[in-house]
């Protein structure tokens, strides 16, 4: 879809805006398109995913090791039970 720079400053003027302004702003706006394309914004967005996906896999080992200390924690209690109940009997 093409931006209609002459549309949109008719529109600021229509709306209040000065000239200068109103050709200014439309000015912004098509130099901050020339930066935001869809292959930048692709590029960008792999990134993120990428990024976020180390961070989950971190989380993901964070999570299995303290799973296997509870785990070791918790036969290590039925075990120190166990023993403490064949003592006594």
């Amino acid at each position: 879809m093409a931006f209609d720079t002459l549309r949109a400053a008719q529109r600021l003027r229509e709306g209040g805006a000065e000239e200068p302004l109103a050709e200014a702003g439309v000015e912004v706006v098509v130099d901050a398109s020339e930066h935001v394309t869809n292959e930048r914004f692709d590029q960008r967005m792999t990134s993120f995913e990428h990024r976020i996906d180390a961070r989950f896999e971190a989380f993901r080992a964070e999570m299995y090791r303290m799973f296997a200390i509870q785990s070791g924690v918790i036969l290590g209690g039925v075990g120190v039970i166990v023993a403490l109940v064949e003592t006594l009997n």
